[in-house]
């Protein structure tokens, strides 16, 4: 039993060590910004928005403060009275480049998808499309460089991704930074990597080809459901480490840390059952280690293990911190270690707990909506509308 302990603790440690040293060129930016292309095709921004949330206002405005030359941007509600209709307005003014559009309710398809498609109605003159959330920080490059590469021909379709900024040391803060640099490492492992819906551009000819209109417009997510319908293509979304949004955060709760996690272990779930069920192994190699080693240094105390084992127990103790404070090195804003460490070790109790959570419920609630989704994410019924 100790054998088996220790191997799974050492396989963590391969993984995690692994997971940083093939991925943090491209969470540091990678080569650097991309070069502006030589001809510039009109963008179709398409930015579904709900409610008036802190840092809304600073990310609408960063999507318009933009250096790429030619962009339509699109901000796309559910209801005309939603309250991102007048935050919108109040920060584009009199842009001649922003469109307001009003989706309705969807009743086949997640409601994300269901505004993303309208929007792309909206913006009949766009050649590229770029897909963004309301909640993140882009910084002036960002357009140019997640288009730069489809425009090129390079690939068909790009994904950025997104850094939470810890605003304060709150467990549920730092653990999200520490559960979305994990998925930011990934994205250069180019047999793993799966689109970003809060960062995605594909070309006009790309869409149509690849029958995303049909996909979406019967799934419960955008993004999730991009990576398996592409591969059928031979198509993985091409990661550009420049584009790369910063999400500023704090005062996240356990609870809505939970709620979060859970939610995208349910997409995953939903569509890509294969993955899923292979994440079983996965999520016990990485989140059952420190327990392992806290129940072998509980065993020695009570004299049910050697001191060696104990010494053992400790060392991996040690490494597993101390690749915890390399993590801590990616993060765009420092935090005290003990509090980085906290929620680092709490990273992985709660991927476990979340995990288990997907085992429960074959219907996804977000934003008001509850959803019956079947197999590869088709939605079959929304339950209740918000």
């Amino acid at each position: 039993m100790l054998l088996f302990a220790f191997a799974v603790m050492a396989a963590q440690l391969a993984v995690l060590t692994a997971l940083y040293l093939l991925g943090r060129r491209h969470v540091r930016g990678g080569a650097g910004p991309e070069p502006m292309p030589e001809t510039c095709p009109r963008l179709g921004v398409i930015v579904p928005v709900t409610g008036d949330h802190p840092g809304m206002r600073e990310a609408v405005a960063s999507l318009l403060d933009q250096d790429y030359p030619d962009f339509v941007a699109v901000f796309v509600t559910a209801t005309a009275d939603d309250p991102a209709v007048a935050l919108v307005r109040g920060v584009a003014g009199d842009d001649p480049r922003v469109l307001l559009v009003t989706a309705g309710p969807a009743a086949r398809c997640g409601q994300k998808n269901h505004n993303i498609l309208a929007g792309m109605r909206a913006a009949a003159t766009a050649e590229v499309f770029v897909y963004c959330d309301s909640s993140h920080v882009a910084d002036r490059h960002f357009l140019t460089n997640l288009a730069a590469p489809v425009i090129r021909g390079d690939a068909p379709m790009t994904s950025g991704f997104h850094k939470i900024v810890p605003g304060d040391a709150a467990t549920g803060t730092i653990g999200m930074a520490v559960t979305c640099m994990a998925l930011h490492l990934l994205q250069p492992i180019r047999a793993i990597t799966q689109p970003w819906g809060g960062a995605m551009a594909i070309s006009r000819q790309a869409f149509d080809r690849f029958g995303l209109r049909e996909l979406w417009g019967s799934n419960i997510v955008d993004d999730f459901s991009m990576g398996p319908h592409l591969h059928r293509f031979g198509v993985a979304a091409w990661p550009v480490a420049a584009a790369c949004l910063e999400t500023p955060m704090a005062g996240m709760t356990l609870a809505r840390w939970d709620d979060w996690l859970t939610r995208q272990l349910l997409y995953l779930k939903f569509c890509i059952p294969p993955g899923w069920l292979v994440s079983i192994v996965a999520v016990f190699l990485l989140s059952a280690p420190p327990l392992l080693a806290l129940c072998v240094l509980a065993a020695w105390a009570f004299g049910a293990a050697g001191g060696a084992a104990a010494v053992a127990a400790l060392a991996y103790l040690a490494a597993f911190s101390g690749l915890g404070l390399c993590y801590r090195g990616l993060c765009p804003r420092k935090v005290g270690v003990f509090a980085w460490l906290r929620g680092y070790a709490a990273t992985f109790a709660m991927l476990a707990w979340c995990f288990g959570r997907t085992f429960a419920t074959n219907t996804m609630s977000w934003r008001g909506i509850a959803y019956k989704v079947g197999w590869g994410g088709v939605v079959r019924e929304v339950l209740r509308k918000g």
